[in-house]
């Protein structure tokens, strides 16, 4: 009975220690507090409840020896094991807590409340008994200390004042740091020094100094009016055209008469062929042509000519082409047939292009005298045949490459040298053969606000401004950064010229990784592996002249189709004919072309107006009908860029 009792009671404390296990199993499992091992622990085995107790850990304070033989269900919480199992644990625990307290709290705060004192007993004035005797200076009241804190800031601003005069030395058009720049381009652009009227103005200058010079020495004061036709009449003078500029004026003034007389004489029939896409091989094969019998030495001999056509209120903008490209230009100007047969208006028209020519040496103009057979009025805008022109133009190229662009469009002042370096680079990694590659020029966009809205004004930015239009790369980057400039049309039609990725370009990021097979580490600009849109219509420098000798050369590029005419899808159509046919498209490094502000053309206000003009819906259907032409004539062939998957 008393057996009975201690084990009820037992049981019962247990129990009233929140563990009941039952009656029959006083102590829980071994295993079902550690996972293994057996109430048996007669022998030391691997299955010792014992060994296998967390408690054996060293770290977890070790075994207790007073629960050495019974298993006891209270355990302490892994914190106080750790830190307070033992007495020299506590104590080291203890010291460490304080420790920390007394370095990173107590002291800080004593030392505050100390200083502050200090600093109120003060009255916050720096006192000589307060700096002799304090112990503990305030950081605020120490100067010296002050000084040395502040003077690494001191410094910063120093270097940015420094730099902001230097870039601020450097924008201003007249001082000595930017010599160097400008004899630069001086060495790239001979007539640079005598553009956008700056002679003029220096005569002017000499005159106005002669005429002080004058006066100064009969010391005699001149009449208001006297002085005036003084310098009127020495004007004259200073600005007369030399005999032998003035023969060649009148040379081209007679050519261009007789060609111009010649087209009256014999206006093309409505029923004559046109180039198109199903002509084109034989237009290749049998077209008459300019290039010559003799070939071209690679590459000494490489060049491209720029092919424009524009119309007579748009050849002010070639002053400025003129200036920065030194390589031929093949120039094709409109002149509506009403202009031509009337002998006023023809006259003037043959006086501009004369006197345009007479300054651009490296000029050839071929005048084209349209007749509006489509009758849509608008002075024949409406049809403006601006693929037959450029056909005309490239019937004069002379050169191993072309470039055919918009007159609005100038070139940065090393183009022509930089398409040169890339043709013979790609000429010596192709074993000397001139590769059929379409090269993209990157093209950017001056942004005015508000725009120019006449002629004069438009005019007025480069001569008030010569740094009106970037020159060089870094200016590019400059007008970019500035949003002064920015990719051509983006604003309107982005798909246009997206495909070139300027963004990678103004990083300078030019060329594409060598190849793991090539051992030389050949470096080649960056090719373009697919069209972000089939709307992407860049400029192109192309091969054009063959450079092997031949009786009957053919030009290396197809001509356009002239059935589109007017404004939208004419230059595009020739970038979609040279994808379908193949020709790999590369990125011009360094080097682009950049859109001068001008008022609307009459030609593009004829494509907007969609009411009143089908100028618009004819052009979009061809187009479509175009591209339908292509697919079934090059359905075979390979290495056609395709279209990027932008899903």
């Amino acid at each position: 009975m008393i057996s009975q009792r201690k084990s009820t009671s037992h049981s019962a404390e247990i129990n009233n220690n929140g563990h009941s296990y039952g009656s029959s199993s006083p102590l829980p499992s071994r295993k079902l507090r550690y996972g293994n091992g057996s109430m048996n622990s007669g022998t030391p085995s691997h299955n010792n409840p014992m060994q296998q107790s967390p408690c054996n850990s060293f770290l977890l304070g070790g075994m207790d020896k007073r629960r050495r033989g019974a298993y006891h269900p209270r355990q302490r919480t892994l914190w106080y094991r750790i830190f307070f199992s033992t007495p020299a644990r506590a104590g080291a625990t203890a010291f460490i807590i304080l420790f920390l307290s007394w370095r990173y709290a107590i002291a800080p705060t004593m030392h505050s409340i100390y200083e502050w004192g200090l600093y109120l007993s003060s009255d916050g004035s720096q006192s000589t008994q307060y700096n002799s005797k304090s112990t503990f200076l305030s950081v605020a009241d120490d100067s010296k200390l002050k000084k040395e804190i502040l003077k690494p800031l001191k410094e910063l601003k120093e270097n940015e004042r420094l730099l902001r005069d230097s870039i601020d030395a450097l924008r201003k058009p007249n001082v000595k740091t930017g010599e160097k720049r400008r004899e630069a381009i001086r060495k790239i652009v001979p007539q640079w020094s005598s553009r956008n009227g700056e002679v003029k103005v220096a005569k002017e200058a000499n005159i106005v100094e002669r005429v002080t010079k004058a006066v100064q020495a009969s010391n005699e004061k001149a009449n208001e009016n006297n002085t005036i036709n003084a310098n009127k009449a020495t004007a004259i003078k200073e600005n007369e055209i030399p005999a032998q500029v003035q023969t060649i004026i009148t040379e081209q003034k007679t050519a261009l008469l007789q060609e111009i007389q010649k087209q009256l004489d014999e206006p093309p029939s409505s029923s004559a062929s046109i180039r198109t896409l199903h002509t084109s091989k034989l237009d290749m094969k049998n077209s008459p042509n300019s290039c010559p019998n003799d070939g071209f030495t690679l590459p000494k001999d490489l060049s491209t000519t720029l092919v424009i056509q524009c119309t007579l209120d748009r050849i002010w903008l070639l002053a400025e082409t003129c200036n920065r490209w030194t390589d031929p230009i093949v120039l094709v100007v409109y002149l509506p047939f009403e202009t031509a047969k009337d002998t006023v208006q023809g006259t003037k028209a043959i006086e501009s292009i004369a006197n345009l020519m007479a300054n651009c040496s490296q000029m050839t103009v071929i005048p084209h005298v349209h007749i509006d057979d489509k009758n849509q009025g608008n002075g024949g805008m409406s049809s403006y045949p601006v693929n037959v022109m450029r056909n005309k133009g490239l019937g004069a190229v002379k050169t191993s490459h072309i470039l055919i662009m918009d007159v609005d469009l100038i070139p940065s002042a090393d183009l022509n040298d930089v398409i040169k370096d890339n043709l013979v680079d790609q000429i010596s990694s192709n074993n000397g053969k001139v590769p059929t590659n379409a090269i993209v020029v990157p093209a950017f966009e001056r942004k005015v606000d508000p725009p120019c809205s006449n002629i004069e004004s438009c005019k007025g930015y480069l001569q008030k401004d010569p740094s009106f239009l970037p020159t060089l790369f870094n200016d590019m980057k400059e007008c970019v950064r500035d949003k002064k400039c920015i990719v051509f049309q983006s604003d309107n039609n982005w798909e246009g010229h997206h495909t070139t990725k300027t963004q990678k370009w103004l990083k300078s990021e030019w060329y594409d990784e060598p190849s793991k097979t090539d051992e030389q580490k050949t470096r080649t600009i960056r090719q373009i592996k697919c069209f972000d849109s089939l709307r992407y219509e860049p400029y192109v420098v192309l091969p054009w002249c063959p450079s092997a000798p031949s009786t009957k050369p053919q030009p290396l590029a197809p001509y356009y189709d002239e059935r589109f005419y007017g404004y939208g899808k004419n230059k595009i159509q020739h970038i979609s004919h040279l994808r379908y046919r193949g020709v790999p498209f590369y990125v011009l490094p360094r080097s682009f072309v950049v859109h001068h502000p001008h008022p609307e053309s009459n030609v593009k206000q004829v494509w907007n107006d969609r009411k009143k003009n089908k100028l618009h819906g004819e052009m979009d259907r061809l187009y479509s009908k175009y591209i339908d032409e292509l697919e079934d004539e090059y359905s075979d062939v390979k290495g056609v860029v395709p279209e990027c998957d932008n899903r």
